[in-house]
């Protein structure tokens, strides 16, 4: 194992950054693109739900294949599918209007990708960093995710949107290519080591979902990330519609409010390692939820850009927190030959959840009002982080680390 963060994490990172900057760019333009179709909130809040609809349906045979395969070829495979989707519908926008329909085709495929990639790179990561470092390789990773995904790829977006519609998806479609490239270069194999072999792909994702769940403090972070994620993205389903109805933003100027979740999401990546040792892990988990309600409940009352912007920001302040923290203890307490399916296990509860939630507030949107989606989301983490209280503290986090230490 490597006991730094050597050139191929560097070259993991900028593959990594670039990606996300794609990402960053449809972020944007992808709600604008079907907001330009339709103004229903249903119908925008089903984009949302084609692409993270693959975690409900794929995660757990994703994280088998993950554990029996080479994870650095199945990353470069998944960037490859996403490029010829994404290409395939930019060509579709250049030549016509396509339908509804192919948009949520196209991000269904798009999320089915993503399943094997996030599981492969998060059980690569520690084959090529010391887990010492482990935190601090996540902070990074994390942070230009925000920066590329959040803070330069969204109003870049809607400067691409407003020139040709077809722009922001192809840029995407090359970022994915590039990155697969990069990914390339990196030199080694990454099979897990114990890797499952002989039984069937029903009993590996039984033993990976067993763990798992066997697992309280996992299970329990686990649940807390499907909760925050369900009323989250019943949120930033209908943001867009918020945003121009609510707020009263251009297309362009909700581009560059999305960039605040970026600045956010940077200050937070850079400095989660140093609030984790101040507080303690228990403790930065809880603050990020508690952070995010609060974020939450004063967007659902404002009809300020400038005020939207600001909660936005501390959102991507405590998501980025949370996903630092609690990856970085995923990693660290599971084995090896088990990393690929309990993270796809962690990532189906997770993910899984951002489908049904942006259903949920699309439906909510159009019952009630555009306000309600934003309020039920500050509530419900509010009350999730008092429920967990009992269940995370140091405590139960330093038993866990020892036992972990103990198996290995």
């Amino acid at each position: 194992m490597v006991r730094s963060m050597d050139s191929r994490f560097t070259r993991l990172w900028t593959a990594s950054t670039i990606s996300n900057l794609g990402d960053g760019v449809v972020f944007a333009a992808f709600p604008l693109i079907v907001a330009s179709l339709t103004r229903d909130p249903i119908a925008v809040s089903v984009l949302a739900f084609s692409l993270r609809l693959p975690w409900l349906l794929f995660a757990l045979p994703s994280g088998v294949i993950v554990d029996r395969n080479d994870r650095r070829r199945l990353m470069i495979s998944a960037d490859l599918v996403r490029a010829t989707a994404l290409g395939i519908l930019a060509i579709a926008l250049a030549t016509g209007e396509p339908s509804l329909f192919v948009l949520y085709a196209v991000g269904f495929g798009v999320g089915m990708a993503e399943t094997i990639f996030d599981s492969a790179a998060e059980a690569f990561l520690p084959a090529i960093v010391d887990g010492e470092t482990l935190n601090k390789a996540n902070g990074r990773l994390v942070s230009a995710r925000w920066v590329a995904n959040s803070f330069i790829g969204p109003p870049l977006g809607a400067l691409l949107f407003v020139a040709a519609v077809s722009l922001p998806v192809a840029v995407d479609a090359v970022t994915f290519l590039v990155a697969a490239v990069l990914i390339a270069t990196i030199g080694g194999t990454f099979s897990a080591e114990g890797a499952p072999t002989a039984g069937t792909m029903r009993e590996d994702i039984s033993e990976g979902v067993r763990w798992l769940w066997n697992h309280r403090l996992l299970r329990t972070t686990a649940l807390m990330a499907g909760g925050y994620n369900l009323v989250v993205s019943g949120m930033v389903a209908i943001l867009v519609l918020f945003a121009q109805d609510e707020v009263g933003l251009s297309d362009v100027g909700f581009g560059i409010v999305l960039a605040a979740l970026g600045v956010g999401g940077l200050l937070g990546g850079l400095i989660a390692d140093r609030i984790e040792k101040r507080v303690g892990t228990a403790n930065a988990l809880i603050l990020t939820v508690m952070t995010a309600a609060t974020a939450a409940t004063t967007m659902g009352f404002t009809s300020s850009a400038l005020v939207m912007g600001a909660s936005i920001f501390f959102f991507g302040i405590a998501t980025t927190l949370w996903n630092v923290v609690a990856i970085s203890l995923r990693q660290a307490l599971t084995p090896d030959e088990l990393r690929g399916r309990a993270a796809a296990a962690g990532k189906m509860i997770a993910y899984g959840a951002e489908p049904i939630g942006a259903l949920i507030g699309g439906l909510v949107a159009a019952w009630i009002g555009l306000r309600a989606p934003i309020l039920v989301a500050g509530a419900g983490l509010a009350l999730m982080a008092l429920f967990v209280l009992p269940l995370i503290n140091e405590r139960t986090i330093e038993a866990a680390r020892t036992a972990a230490a103990s198996s290995d």
